[in-house]
């Protein structure tokens, strides 16, 4: 049996073993991740029951998977990275990338220095616009193509330099198309793996013995509860920073400038479909680099109150979960937008889902035993979780950049 199917096999298990906690989870993807995380969960708590005589640690469990069930599929990771739960402090993750090799032919004739037209051996794979390296050494120089007949490669500029016969041209990748006789292009996927080790993130919570009695006696509530579920969402939200703010750090496909103040000559409903115009742009930048489009937005309150005001804008109807980064619509059906009082203002982050980051959990969320501090009559207890982050792909996000209307405008 190879290693895949053991693996499928040993995930399969995984999820048949907590199917009562991911009991309603439709997404097969979020249900094996969930269940590999869950795992983990039991194994980090089998080891503090092997390690500690400490009797309170049956509570931090049960707390623990409720919150796993709650909080995770909330995360921003779930809906815009790739999930790949590790399995121990350190690992690998994968991502696949296409790679296409160079074009690469040779000059069948001197070209003579002054000329811009050279015969090739081969012209498959060069077209109008490539830019190509003719020579070698301190001899080579790169011109722009202008057209290409049969053989015949003319340039858009004049040679500088002579090149002898058999001197290489190239170009840095190839196309898909070749003509009879020609070499045929190659293309390959490339499976990557990059080592990653986890982060910690942790907050803790503290409740005195008045409020948790008063609580109970008056709502009924338990203090620690609430305090535990208050500091699952705030987790989520520290993670869901981080996630965003490694995409638009590394956002590379571009950045496209966009001016709020409206010139003469437009109204305010001309120049605000403008921001559209931008959007286009920065989905464009990504598509030259990744040959997708991009199919999520995601901004702070008031940007996206900009996009809201859009025609192409279309409201979401889904149910949103309660903590974590908000779904609040469509724009034009092309992108799904994103609202969260965490992020940078002025600035819209352009991107495709799970194509160039990865999040990788480790320990879910693991509870310290509550400790009683008899001199303030205070209880305090820690929420801790440990995870991996890594961006992959920088080509798979672009940014639009609002330039804010002047003070007093």
């Amino acid at each position: 049996m190879n290693s895949l199917t053991e693996e499928q096999r040993r995930v399969d298990a995984l999820v048949n073993k907590h199917a009562w906690i991911l009991e309603g989870i439709q997404e097969e993807r979020l249900r094996r991740s969930l269940a590999q995380l869950l795992e983990n969960q039991e194994a980090y708590t089998r080891g503090l029951l092997e390690d500690t005589t400490t009797a309170d640690l049956a509570m931090p469990q049960a707390y623990s998977v409720a919150l796993i069930r709650k909080v995770y599929p909330a995360l921003v990771a779930y809906r815009l990275a790739s999930i790949q739960p590790l399995r121990g402090p350190n690992g690998k993750v994968f991502y696949l990338d296409h790679v296409r090799e160079a074009v690469t032919t040779f000059l069948t004739a001197q070209a003579e220095s002054d000329q811009a037209v050279i015969e090739v051996d081969s012209a498959y794979g060069l077209k109008p616009g490539d830019l190509v390296t003719i020579g070698a050494d301190d001899a080579a120089e790169n011109l722009v193509i202008e057209s290409v007949v049969h053989k015949t490669v003319t340039l858009a500029a004049n040679l500088e330099n002579t090149h002898p016969k058999n001197a290489r041209v190239s170009r840095a990748y190839s196309t898909a198309r070749t003509t009879e006789g020609g070499a045929v292009a190659r293309a390959r996927l490339s499976l990557t793996s990059v080592d990653v080790s986890s982060e910690k993130y942790a907050l803790a919570v503290a409740w005195t013995t008045e409020a948790m009695e008063d609580l109970r006696a008056t709502h009924n509530l338990d203090a620690e509860a609430e305090l535990i579920d208050a500091v699952a969402g705030e987790i989520v939200r520290e993670i869901d920073r981080a996630v965003l703010a490694d995409m638009l750090a590394n956002a590379s496909a571009g950045v496209v400038p966009w001016s709020a103040t409206k010139p003469e000559g437009f109204t305010e409903t001309e120049w605000r479909r403008t921001l559209y115009d931008a959007i286009v742009d920065a989905n464009n930048a990504i598509f030259k680099r990744r040959y997708r489009s991009a199919d999520f937005l995601v901004a702070d309150p008031d940007t996206v109150g900009r996009l809201e005001k859009l025609e192409e804008f279309h409201l979401s109807t889904e149910a949103q979960p309660a903590i974590g980064v908000q779904l609040v619509g469509r724009l034009h059906n092309r992108w799904e937008v994103y609202k969260t009082a965490d992020f940078p203002p002025n600035q819209i982050l352009v991107g495709i889902k799970g194509d160039g980051y990865i999040y990788a959990p480790y320990v879910p969320l693991s509870l310290t035993p509550a400790h009683y501090e008899a001199t303030t009559d205070t209880w305090t207890r820690a929420l801790r979780t440990r995870a991996a982050r890594r961006i992959t792909v920088p080509e798979a996000y672009a940014v639009v950049a609002i330039i804010p209307e002047p003070a007093g405008a």
